[in-house]
């Protein structure tokens, strides 16, 4: 029997349940045998219709599309607009570019011939720093201080600090009375003192405790209140006595000066500020009178 009429029989002798199970299973079977089932239910008028398309869900509503699409014709304009309007916009700023470059080559032109700024001596308050003389002053004054009154550590410190800031005013007062002393005092020069007391006022305030420093700690300690007490008053009376430099022949000055110089030659040899020596005081007395 040739093979086609054998499978038709095949197909003939199953039951159309038989067929629609091949049908309706198609990953189970061969596709022929699937294919021959589909085909014989056909035949008997008893093949499964197609399913109907589920109906597709509802979207959400289309809303207008704020840019439509352009049409064919619009396109080719639109790109040459664009074109037009880069082209131009090139254009606008290679010349701007170069109009600031022509403007900046006018103004340092402009500079060039002008004339060379003039330098002029405006007044200044501001004093020299003399950190470095002072740090100097304060080590050269503790030579002669014995090595048992700096053992203590608390008096060390403690009298370090007070020359420290002693010598902080005496260098600035000193600058302060050079100016006068060589006719270079100027308008400022009041404002200046009052700086310079200040600086004087941290020294005052340290000096409100009591200190009890060793025999040669409290000795320098006396000179070093009394010639601040002297420089304070110089600095008060001074810049009443600038004019006509009245400050040279009053009397007052005269001995303050003379004092504060003995003062301070009995803690350093010679100024941080000028180098110059301090002016000691010598006490002569004829041969009769010490008798």
């Amino acid at each position: 029997m040739p093979p086609s009429v054998a499978a038709s029989d095949f197909y003939r002798q199953k039951t159309d349940d038989e067929l629609l199970f091949f049908v309706q299973n198609p990953g189970q079977y061969a596709p022929e045998l699937v294919a021959g089932a589909l085909q014989e239910l056909r035949g008997r008028g008893t093949a499964p219709q197609p399913a109907p398309l589920a109906p597709v869900p509802a979207g959400p509503p289309a809303f207008a599309d704020a840019n439509p699409p352009r049409r064919a014709w619009a396109r080719p304009a639109a790109l040459g607009l664009g074109l037009l309007v880069l082209g131009g916009g090139t254009y606008w700023l290679k010349e701007r570019a170069a109009a600031d470059q022509a403007a900046a080559l006018a103004r340092a032109e402009a500079r060039r011939h002008l004339p060379p700024p003039r330098l002029a001596d405006e007044p200044t308050h501001a004093i020299p720093n003399y950190d470095a003389a002072v740090a100097r002053a304060v080590a050269q004054q503790l030579r002669p201080v014995p090595a048992a009154e700096q053992a203590d550590a608390q008096h060390l410190r403690q009298f370090s600090e007070l020359a420290r800031r002693f010598w902080t005013a005496e260098t600035q007062t000193e600058y302060l009375t050079g100016l006068a002393a060589a006719g270079q005092a100027g308008p400022e020069f009041q404002n200046q003192a009052r700086l310079v007391r200040e600086t004087w006022q941290a020294w005052n305030r340290a000096n409100l405790y009591g200190y009890s420093f060793g025999p040669v700690m409290q000795a320098q300690l006396r000179r070093m209140k009394d010639a601040a007490s002297g420089q304070q008053h110089i600095l008060d009376d001074l810049p009443a006595l600038l004019p006509g430099r009245i400050f040279l022949t009053d009397k007052n000055m005269a001995r303050r000066s003379a004092d504060v110089q003995d003062l301070l030659g009995g803690l350093l040899p010679a100024s941080p500020v000028s180098g110059r020596p301090y002016q000691r005081l010598v006490l002569r007395q004829r041969l009769g009178d010490a008798q």
